[in-house]
């Protein structure tokens, strides 16, 4: 309780930190960024937090109500999902200076998190639901969150702070992904364990002994698919170790990670520039409960001369594709160089690997709590039904355990239901696809125009002026699209 307390204490001083960097006027003067002209950004005011408000202000790309809502959410034990929600809003509204330095803080946050989370921790879900334990960030979100960070840096053309970022992840970063991993395999393997429990066991025997028997063989199975690294955040760190001449170290971490597409990267043919244009699209899928719009299996126990109705909702996360608009990314430079932009990662993919590899574990503990909260409910039936029987012949006791009666009924109908939910908490602005084009050019100045594309057709069309390309050097440019 005192970690929690203590996380949710610099939840506080964080979410603090958003309003008051967001209100400092802006990125830094003295790094012009090199993509779309970044806007001036107006003062996060806090506003009461209203979920439907919040969505369509997002819809309606109002993203100053979203972070006015975000600043005016009490610390819980979401904190950090609506940390990187707010880290995002401020990337897409170009305020670069404090999105950089709000992926850190919340990389920080999410980093306690962990290091506090312990198994039995997560299992404490197995008697409340998913959403009881405090969300610390799934894998893939600390590797956006390093990405978004580099992305960041590299719009304000803070090469130097990019080089800190990639030497921080070649000296922490790895062994904290490491740990945080174990814990999950940990966690998994005592969620399986509850269901072979006394616990368990004896709630399971209790239904059966009133005629009631809950289906345990469909658990889904745990994806096979592992997210090892992220491929966007190894292209990135190839390019910040090259936009500081240091090419032996960009090659060689091309080498390790499997970083394609960047020879030229590496090694500038003679007389040349290189010139990466980076394109960040749409908006990362979201993972569901497998609940949704479904009704409770329904499980009738002969209790007396009554039967009386029990109900069970196994769930847990899954991912269901979804159509994106944007589809294709095609780069046209001024000298009317033209590429299509070949996919870095999509992080739909990442997602859909996370919830697999949770789903497993989010079943054993559902299925756990409804089975002993329905054998639970059934103990009370019997005991009411027991005091309606000796209630028999006298009419006062007779009408308070007919009472009594209907109350133990009525909550074992519902002992369940209304707090089964899969845990569906992410980051939800985070792009859906990074994407990029590489150019080998004469040296000089261009405009370069990055056109979103669904199939053939035109989404939008970002346009970045002025981009220098010197002599054996690199110059990246990022732009995004969030339609």
């Amino acid at each position: 309780m005192k970690k929690l307390i203590k996380a949710l204490v610099a939840s506080v001083l964080i979410l603090s930190f958003f309003a008051s960097c967001a209100t400092t006027g802006g990125v830094d003067k003295s790094a012009e960024p090199k993509t779309e002209a970044a806007e001036k950004p107006a003062k996060h005011k806090k506003k009461k937090f209203d979920q439907k408000a919040y969505n369509a202000a997002f819809d309606a790309g109002d993203y100053e109500a979203c972070l006015a809502m975000i600043n005016g959410r009490k610390p819980d034990k979401d904190y950090v999902k609506y940390m990187l929600d707010a880290d995002m809003l401020m990337y897409i509204q170009k305020d670069y200076t404090c999105s950089g330095k709000g992926f850190l803080e919340t990389y920080g946050a999410m980093q306690q998190l962990s290091s506090s989370m312990t198994a039995g921790d997560v299992m404490k879900a197995s008697f409340a639901s998913e959403t009881s334990v405090t969300y610390s960030g799934a894998e893939y979100e600390r590797y956006l969150a390093w990405s978004m960070r580099l992305s960041s840096a590299l719009n304000l053309n803070q090469n130097d702070v990019a080089r800190g970022i990639m030497n921080d992840y070649v000296g922490t970063f790895m062994q904290e992904i490491q740990e945080l991993r174990e814990k999950n395999r940990q966690i998994a393997e005592e969620s399986t364990k509850k269901l072979e429990s006394e616990e368990f066991t004896s709630a399971q025997n209790k239904l059966a002994s009133s005629g009631a028997v809950v289906n345990t063989s469909n658990r889904p199975k745990a994806g096979k698919d592992t997210y090892e690294n992220s491929k966007y955040f190894n292209y990135l760190g190839t390019l910040a170790y090259a936009l500081n001449d240091d090419f032996d170290h960009a090659e060689q971490f091309a080498e390790t990670y499997g970083v394609q597409n960047v020879n030229e990267v590496i090694s500038i043919p003679k007389g040349k520039g290189r010139l990466e244009v980076v394109a960040l699209s749409g908006i990362i899928g979201k993972r569901s409960d497998s609940g949704e719009g479904q009704k409770a299996e329904g499980l009738s126990i002969p209790i007396g001369e009554y039967l009386i109705p029990l109900y069970a909702k196994i769930v847990y996360p899954v991912f269901k594709p979804q159509e994106h608009l944007i589809n294709n990314v095609r780069v046209t430079l001024s000298d009317d160089t033209k590429a299509t932009a070949l996919l870095i990662e999509d992080f739909d993919k990442a997602v859909e690997i996370d919830v697999n590899q949770k789903a497993p574990g989010a079943f054993c503990r559902s299925l756990f709590r409804n089975v002993v909260k329905n054998s639970t409910a059934t103990a009370s039936v019997i005991a009411a039904h027991v005091g309606l029987q000796n209630a028999q012949g006298n009419k006062v006791a007779l009408a308070i355990a007919k009472i009594a009666f209907d109350v133990a009924v009525n909550a074992a109908a519902k002992a369940v239901i209304s707090a089964e939910k899969a845990d569906t908490r992410q980051g939800e602005f985070f792009p859906h696809k990074a994407s990029a084009a590489g150019f080998s050019v004469a040296p000089g100045t261009y405009t370069v125009k990055i056109e979103y594309l669904h199939d053939n057709n035109v989404v939008d069309t970002k346009t970045v002026e002025n981009v220098v390309v010197k002599e054996g050097k690199l110059n990246v440019v990022v732009s995004s699209c969030e339609k």
